[in-house]
């Protein structure tokens, strides 16, 4: 499990930093891979473990990508609790989880949004933000279909 934490946030690095995809001065990928990464391990491990390693890894990529000392670290945690609730009314299968990872990736798009806006760091409109999102779904759902493929059934134990 550990090992493929490392790896999802090693695939986010790359994929922002070192090939970014662009086509007319556009990017057509933004990785939140880690994200992805959260909403597949709820179920798979130990609830009180789910949250230490969710909150590690918003720490993680707080330090890799955004300079906002604990905002993702919260941010993830919210959409972990957001996760559980709704893992309760709904039965847990990849379908809705498919659905889960497209609101979850809303949801984070949204709270950088508001930030961006609510601090006046930068000019952004509500097409950035739907742009951002449409532009994020493709590749993050790409991830989330192989992480249930390769890892099928597959319950990780937290040493």
């Amino acid at each position: 499990m550990y090992i493929l934490i490392l790896i999802t946030i090693l695939l986010d690095t790359i994929l922002s930093y070192f090939i970014p995809i662009y086509f007319n001065k556009l990017n057509y990928f933004f990785p939140l891979l880690t994200l992805t990464l959260i909403v597949f391990l709820y179920g798979k491990v130990k609830d009180k473990y789910y949250f230490r390693l969710v909150f590690i890894m918003g720490f993680l990529y707080d330090i890799l990508f955004s300079y906002i000392f604990l905002f993702n670290s919260l941010v993830f945690l919210i959409l972990a609790k957001f996760i559980k609730k709704i893992n309760k009314y709904i039965r847990y299968n990849v379908f809705t989880n498919f659905i889960i990872v497209i609101v979850c990736i809303f949801l984070y798009d949204f709270f950088l949004f508001l930030l961006v806006y609510l601090t006046k760091y930068n000019t952004v409109t509500l097409k950035d933000l739907f742009y951002k999102f449409s532009h994020s779904l493709i590749l993050n759902l790409s991830f989330y279909i192989l992480l249930e493929i390769i890892f099928k059934n597959k319950k990780f134990k937290y040493n």
